[in-house]
C-alpha cells in the first residue's frame, strides 16, 4: 500500500506461525519478522517493540502475542503509530475478532499496514479490502473444517467416537492405527455398578454417589464424583452403546458399560428422558441466529432467545429482552416475526447493481494500483537480477574469446556470482503472496445485491459473519423495525452513493472511474 509515513513514526511488529505452517516450512517467524523490518525501513518507520506467537491459530484472538501487543497499544498509544503484520490474516481469521481489533486500534488512533497487501484504513474501500482479506482467511478456516468434519461425521457414522472418552473409558488403539474407545479397567466396573445399584430403586442418588466414592471412583484428576457428575453419568446413552453428535445418533462400536433395561429404569428414577427439555448453548445458537446480536431499544440490553410452552405442552420459539427492568411493552417477540423484519432490513441496506457494478471497479482500480506499489521493491529486485545475469553472460562470453585470463574470469565470475545470490536472497524474503481480489470482490458483491437472501440460507456461523460484516455495532430494534446507526464501510458508501455524495460513478468503457 502507498504509504506516506514521516521520519518520526513509530510501530509495532506483529508476526505468527500456526502449528501447520511450521510442519510444512512456510512463512516462518523469521521471515515475516525480516518482511516487517524491510517494510518499516522503507517507509521510515522506527519499530518500537515485535510482538509474536509461535505454532497459534488466528481462530482466536486468545494468543499471548497478540494480547501482550494489543495492551502495549492500549497503554503506550501516543507513541505508536502503526502495526505491521505480514499478512491481515497473521493478525486474525476471524471476522468479529478483526473487526474487534480494528475498531480499538482505530480509536487509538494507531493504522494497521501489511507488508504484502493494499489496506489502507482511512479510506472505504482500504477498509473494505481489509475486511474481504480476514472473510477469505475466515471462509478458508470453514472450508478446511467443513473438510475435517466430512471425514470426521464418516466415521463417527461407522461408529468410531473420535474424541476425550467419558469416565469409565479410555482412548487407546486397535493395532497400530485405529483409534477406539475401550473400557477402563480402572473404572468400568464401578460405573457399571451405578446404573444397578440405582436402578433398583433402593438408594438416592447421593447414598449411590458416596458408596461409589467409598469404593475409589475418582475423576481423572483423583477428585471424588459429585452428585452432577453422578446424574450426568446415569443420563449419557454412551454406556448404552449410543453415540450423538451433530443432532446424529449411532451405534458405536465400543463395549456398553449397562444394559437398556437398567438404563430405562435409571431414566425413569431421574423423572424425565435422559436429553431433557433445556435447549443447549450450542442449540440456542442454531435456532436463534440473533440472539445477543440484536439489542432492545428501550434498554438497550441484547436480546436473548430461549422456548415457551403453550397451553397444550407444545413449545414456541421467542425472542425476549431479559432485563426485568426494561419500560417495552413486550418482553417476547416471536422468532419469525422479527427475523422476517430483519431481512427486509437486510433486504432495505442490499446494494443496487448500479452501485456494485461501480465500487467492484473502483476497488479493482485501488487494488492494481496499491499492489504495484507494494511490489515496487520486489521489481527493483528482480531487475537487478536481470542485470546481473546479463553481466554473467558477458564474463563467460569473453573468456570463452579469449579476452581474460583464467585467474581475471575467476574473480569476475565470483564477484557477479557473489551479487546474483544476494539478490535472489533479498528476493526470497520479499515473496509477495498472491491473493484472487477478482474471486473474492465477486463472491462479496454477489452476496451485497442479495444479503436478506445469504442471509437465510447461510449457516448459523456464515450468519454471524455476515451480521459483523454489516453491523460494526449492534443493530437496535424497537418492536416494529431495526435501526441501523453505523454501517460497514462499504454500506455507508452505498447510501452515499445513492444520496449522490459518493465519488464513485459506474464505469464507462475505459473511462476514469474517479470524477476529477
Amino acid at each position: 500500500m502507498e504509504n506516506n509515513s514521516s521520519k518520526d513514526q513509530k510501530g509495532l511488529i506483529y508476526y505468527r506461525v500456526s502449528t501447520d505452517e511450521q510442519a510444512q516450512q512456510g512463512a516462518s517467524l523469521q521471515t515475516q519478522n525480516e518482511a516487517c523490518r524491510t517494510y518499516a525501513k522503507r517507509y521510515g518507520i522506527a519499530v518500537v517493540k515485535a510482538f509474536h506467537d509461535d505454532g497459534v491459530s488466528a481462530k482466536t484472538a486468545d494468543r499471548a502475542g497478540l494480547q501482550a501487543m494489543l495492551k502495549y497499544c492500549a497503554e503506550h498509544h501516543k507513541d505508536v503509530d502503526c502495526v505491521i503484520v505480514y499478512k491481515v490474516d497473521r493478525l486474525s481469521r476471524n471476522v468479529n475478532d478483526y473487526t474487534s481489533i480494528m475498531m480499538m486500534l482505530k480509536k487509538l488512533n494507531i493504522e494497521l499496514h501489511s507488508t504484502t497487501e493494499a489496506i489502507d484504513q482511512k479510506t472505504p474501500t482500504g477498509v473494505f479490502i481489509g475486511n474481504i482479506m480476514a472473510a477469505s482467511a475466515e471462509f478458508d478456516n470453514h472450508v478446511r473444517s467443513v473438510r475435517s468434519k466430512s471425514g470426521m461425521e464418516t466415521r463417527f457414522k461407522d461408529g468410531y467416537w473420535q474424541w476425550k472418552a467419558p469416565i469409565g473409558y479410555i482412548n487407546t488403539k486397535r493395532g497400530m492405527f485405529e483409534k477406539i474407545v475401550a473400557p477402563d479397567p480402572k473404572r468400568a466396573d464401578l460405573i457399571t455398578w451405578i446404573f444397578a445399584e440405582y436402578a433398583k430403586g433402593t438408594k438416592s442418588l447421593n447414598e449411590v454417589r458416596v458408596e461409589v466414592n467409598a469404593k475409589g471412583l475418582t475423576t481423572e484428576y483423583g477428585n471424588k464424583v459429585s452428585n452432577q457428575m453422578i446424574s450426568k453419568i446415569i443420563r449419557n446413552r454412551f454406556y448404552v452403546g449410543w453415540m450423538e453428535k451433530w443432532n446424529i445418533e449411532v451405534r458405536g462400536i465400543h463395549t456398553p458399560l449397562t444394559d437398556e433395561e437398567t438404563f430405562a429404569l435409571c431414566q425413569a428414577r431421574l423423572g424425565g428422558g435422559s436429553r431433557g427439555d433445556s435447549v443447549s448453548k450450542s442449540r440456542a445458537k442454531e435456532v436463534f441466529p440473533l440472539r445477543n446480536n440484536v439489542l432492545c431499544s428501550f434498554c438497550g440490553r441484547p436480546l436473548t432467545g430461549g422456548f415457551s410452552t403453550g397451553k397444550a405442552g407444545k413449545k414456541y420459539p421467542y425472542y425476549r429482552c431479559y432485563n426485568k427492568d426494561c419500560t417495552t411493552p413486550t418482553r417476547s417477540i416471536a422468532k419469525k416475526k422479527l427475523e422476517l423484519q430483519f431481512e427486509d432490513c437486510l433486504r432495505g441496506l442490499s446494494g443496487t447493481h448500479q452501485f456494485v457494478t461501480a465500487f467492484k471497479a473502483v476497488i479493482g482500480d485501488v487494488w492494481e494500483e496499491q499492489y504495484e506499489t507494494i511490489n515496487t521493491a520486489r521489481k527493483q529486485l528482480t531487475d537487478r537480477l536481470d542485470v546481473l545475469e546479463r553481466e554473467k553472460k558477458q564474463v563467460i562470453d569473453m573468456m570463452k574469446r579469449g579476452l581474460l585470463e583464467d585467474a581475471d574470469f575467476k574473480e569476475a565470475f565470483a564477484e557477479v556470482k557473489d551479487q546474483w545470490n544476494s539478490v535472489h536472497e533479498q528476493l526470497a524474503k520479499t515473496k509477495q503472496e498472491t491473493f484472487e481480489i477478482d474471486d473474492a470482490v465477486n463472491h462479496v458483491f454477489d452476496v451485497l445485491e442479495h444479503l436478506d437472501i445469504a442471509w437465510g440460507e447461510a449457516g448459523i456461523n456464515e450468519k454471524q459473519t455476515l451480521q459483523c460484516l454489516i453491523f460494526p455495532e449492534k443493530p437496535i430494534y424497537d418492536l416494529e423495525k431495526f435501526e441501523t446507526p453505523t454501517l460497514s464501510p462499504i454500506l455507508e458508501t452505498k447510501t452515499a452513493f445513492h444520496e449522490g455524495r459518493s465519488s464513485l460513478v459506474t464505469p464507462r468503457g475505459i473511462e476514469p472511474r474517479f470524477p476529477g
